[in-house]
């Protein structure tokens, strides 16, 4: 009797968290993107929208951070700068700029922290271009770099994709160019990085990646080599 009662209640906790995950409502939890964007069938892409500036930003990076640090290897993130207020701007073409030179990942965190934890000001983007220059580069060569073609090229694609995802307000997740997730639909950051968390698993599953997948195919691989065994 004991042992059923056990069988029980874990069938129960499966249950409700299976009913958990359908509780994920589009149009409730998270918002469908009007154009999707073509994304490739191999991983699933997870795009960081967030804002230098932005408070609610600073907030987000280190739930967004300890969730990257459980990802499977078929998930990507990738990070969109979106200038929604004036002055903005500046700090997205410091993003490109950053990250065409090599240096985006390691100066991310620490522009957050320059913005918000230090209050630094930063009045021109020479003042940013200064700051870029404590982390490795020179000032005047990452003016130039900001002023060339490449930069350029990835700010009109920037504002292509801003549009696309109707980014309206950051922190802003979009999961496979499809879904997009915002703290307004949801009651916490935790819950907004569990519905992402859910759009993971349902475009995976639809691609055929991860542990399903994976497990289905060391099945067949199993059943193949019993079958040689007995053949042999």
């Amino acid at each position: 009797m004991r042992k059923f009662l056990i069988v029980m209640a874990g069938a129960a906790l499966l249950g409700s968290g299976s009913l958990l995950a359908q509780d994920f409502q589009e149009g409730e939890h998270f918002q469908p993107v009007g154009n999707p964007v073509s994304m490739p069938d191999d991983r699933i892409v997870v795009t960081d929208g967030f804002g230098y500036p932005c408070p609610a930003c600073r907030r987000f990076m280190p739930y967004l951070e300890a969730w990257e640090d459980d990802l499977p290897d078929y998930v990507e993130v990738k990070h969109l700068p979106v200038a929604l207020q004036p002055g903005w701007d500046m700090f997205a073409r410091a993003y490109y700029t950053a990250e065409i030179m090599g240096i985006a990942e390691e100066t991310h965190e620490a522009m957050f922290k320059a913005l918000h934890d230090e209050r630094r000001q930063f009045r021109s983007f020479e003042d940013i271009a200064g700051f870029y220059a404590e982390h490795g580069v020179e000032a005047d060569s990452f003016i130039n770099t900001s002023e060339s073609f490449a930069v350029d090229a990835r700010i009109r694609q920037n504002r292509n994709d801003v549009r696309t995802y109707g980014i309206r307000g950051t922190p802003s997740v979009i999961v496979q160019g499809k879904w997009r997730v915002s703290p307004n639909d949801v009651s916490s950051y935790d819950e907004m990085l569990s519905v992402v968390d859910y759009l993971i698993e349902r475009e995976a599953e639809a691609l055929g990646l991860g542990g399903d997948a994976e497990a289905g195919e060391s099945g067949k691989t199993a059943t193949s080599e019993q079958t040689d065994d007995a053949t042999s």
